[in-house]
């Protein structure tokens, strides 16, 4: 009866936690670094979920396993927390805390979670359905819509990285549930299926990197399961992924087209080069969390035409935002995981199925430290999800075979009964309330600029005001405020006017503020030298030099910010420095950039300046580059039936 009535009482949390988990992993997948709201939601439900857990272990308490894993990840984590006190942006470095740890919080998670096992073969099934629908949607995008394989990433590295970390695990579930002989054939033949579709999608998005991650660590599950699982398990797996690759050959053959260019990826090198030169400025305690985009645009070399967003490695881009010792404890982490499972595999002969998934997982994390070296997998929010869920199960399992020793904390010897709900809540409210103050912003920030575009301007002011008292320290807000103002100002007389003389204070309030907050957003001198440019009278007798100071800081920070460069040309040009500000034009265009129609202005006054100086080839060259916006920009016009 005692039994009957624990089970009563755990099932629920098991089936809470589940849901929690696959609640916030759905915002996850649409969370791609602007929207805010969705991070939040995520990061919101992790921590409720936290709160039953430490809510259901007063009595009982935590075990705490003592594991050379669970110690890195811990001072991984720990290291990056430290490293906020020195970030030249605590706001978004606080941002990127809790978006790169979601790794080691939902690792103790499921390490804290009673009943793991079902968590997990709930979560586990979650996530295969979930792959699956992932799966299908890029194969509709590559076959139906003549696009990349994406579904609802950013790109098809991203998209392919995401279903090797489903599928290697259900490679092994695959080979298990064929060698068990009361379980009914269809289920192998739907997993069968579903992995044919998983493995012809990750083939289909053509991603060399995350293709050949797969390749090498589906070989090496099939060297660690050779004498425990059938032959004919085997054989079907490696049948199903050969069908799948073949099939992907005669569809779509950009996967053949590209797997020897594999070795050749100049783009690559030319972004690691770059980040190095980067990693040279701050090499032993890093630049600070998140802001590898805010600091990389001065080292960027020209013919780099990435969004300069990432290092394409994660252990690099660890290392110049956290320092050595960050990237010392990440590395540690994989070590010891690698460790954890040399040390558990001897001890499963015994247990074919066991050892099977264990080497199934341990494949797919393999699978995404691997493919991370050549993309920043660190870095998306999903995939560190089920990176900690499959670490936390890989984990658990290692410690079944070994013997090792955990730390009880027990609750009910520090706090009364009665307290300890609500210090637990109110502690947990700290993170809440900062996570949905994030999210309420970018909201009242997205509908401010709409307003703006709008020309409604008032509406606008009180949004970003709302924003501004939400999170007083992100510096977009102050940015968005400060640029409202400047373009308000410009609506009034310039002369004997105090409302413009207002806007033009507070606007230089503000973007004092923003750089306070962050000195490496090159937007800001930006429109603190539009502001002194517009606004001479107010400037006073030295708006020349306040400018041209402001402009030439904007480039500095941000070489590649073209539209930063016309507004200085033009500037020079208002003063008659013609020579000037066709040098200042000629050393961006130099930069590769995507096409866009905002370089058509940048290109065509280039051009008109290089005419006029007798350079008559580029000039050409760049006119001929407008022509092709111009009318790139036409057919998107016409395809969207305006």
């Amino acid at each position: 009866m005692a039994v009957i009535r624990k089970n009563a009482f755990r099932m629920p949390s098991v089936q809470i936690s589940t849901l929690l988990f696959v609640c916030a992993l759905l915002p996850a997948l649409l969370f791609k670094g602007p929207q805010f709201e969705y991070f939040a939601i995520t990061q919101v439900l992790l921590v409720i979920w936290l709160g039953t857990v430490v809510l259901q272990t007063y009595e009982a308490g935590l075990s705490i396993p003592k594991t050379p894993l669970a110690l890195c990840l811990t001072l991984f984590w720990i290291w990056l927390a430290v490293s906020l006190t020195w970030s030249l942006a605590p706001n978004i470095s606080v941002f990127n805390f809790w978006w790169i740890g979601s790794l080691m919080l939902v690792f103790w998670l499921y390490t804290l979670t009673p009943d793991r096992d079902m968590l997990w073969s709930h979560a586990a099934a979650i996530l295969l359905v979930l792959g699956l629908v992932l799966a299908l949607m890029g194969i509709y995008q590559v076959l139906v819509m003549e696009q990349q394989a994406r579904s609802v990433f950013e790109t098809r590295n991203t998209h392919a990285a995401f279903l090797n970390l489903v599928t290697l695990p259900a490679s092994a579930y695959f080979l298990s549930l064929i060698e068990q002989k009361n379980t009914p054939r269809y289920r192998a033949f739907l997993l069968g299926a579903v992995l044919y579709i998983l493995f012809y999608s990750i083939f289909t998005a053509a991603s060399r990197g995350a293709t050949m991650s797969l390749i090498l660590t589906l070989s090496v599950l099939v060297a660690l399961t050779l004498r425990y699982a059938s032959k004919r398990a085997i054989a079907l797996l490696l049948l199903l992924t050969v069908a799948a690759y073949f099939s992907t050959k005669i569809s779509h053959g950009e996967l053949s087209e590209r797997m020897p260019q594999l070795f050749q990826d100049t783009g690559r090198m030319v972004i690691w080069e770059s980040s190095w030169e980067l990693l040279k400025a701050a090499p032993w305690e890093g630049i600070g969390l998140g802001l590898f985009y805010l600091a990389y645009p001065p080292f960027q070399n020209p013919v780099d035409n990435s969004g300069g967003f990432f290092a394409h490695n994660d252990y690099l881009q660890i290392w110049i935002e956290a320092g050595i010792p960050g990237m010392l404890l990440l590395i540690s982490a994989l070590f010891t995981a690698f460790w954890l499972f040399v040390r558990a595999l001897p001890k499963t002969s015994s247990d074919k199925a066991f050892r099977i998934e264990l080497s199934g997982l341990f494949c797919g994390l393999l699978a995404v430290a691997g493919h991370s070296i050549v993309d920043f997998n660190l870095y998306i929010l999903s995939i560190m999800m089920i990176s900690g869920l499959l670490m936390g199960r890989f984990h658990d399992l290692a410690l079944r075979k070994l013997r090792v020793s955990t730390i009880q904390i027990r609750f009910s010897r520090i706090v009364g009964r009665q307290a300890y709900p609500a210090i637990v809540i109110l502690l947990l409210l700290l993170p809440i309330f900062y996570f949905i103050a994030l999210g309420m912003a970018n909201s009242f920030y997205d509908k401010a600029l709409r307003q703006a575009r709008e020309g409604k301007l008032q509406e606008a002011d009180r949004n970003l005001a709302t924003a501004t008292r939400l999170t007083p320290s992100d510096d977009r807000m102050l940015i968005a405020h400060a640029d409202l103002y400047r373009h308000a100002a410009t609506l009034l007389p310039s002369e004997g006017n105090s409302g413009r003389k207002s806007l033009y204070s507070d606007s230089l309030i503000f973007l004092n503020r923003a750089e306070q907050a962050n000195p490496l957003r090159a937007l800001t001198h930006v429109i603190r030298g539009r502001l002194y440019q517009q606004n001479p009278v107010l400037a006073g007798e030295t708006w020349q030099q306040l400018a041209t100071e402001s402009y030439r800081q904007a480039l500095s920070l941000n070489p590649k910010l073209f539209l930063s460069r016309l507004d200085y040309a033009e500037l020079l040009l208002q003063l008659g420095h013609k020579e000037n500000a066709l040098q200042t034009l000629e050393e961006g265009v130099k930069y590769e950039y995507h096409p866009m129609p905002n370089l058509i202005p940048f290109y065509s006054l280039t051009a008109k300046l290089m005419r006029e100086a007798g350079k008559y080839e580029q000039a050409k060259v760049l006119e001929n580059k407008v022509a092709n916006l111009e009318q790139q920009s036409a057919a998107s016009y016409h395809l969207r039936g305006y």
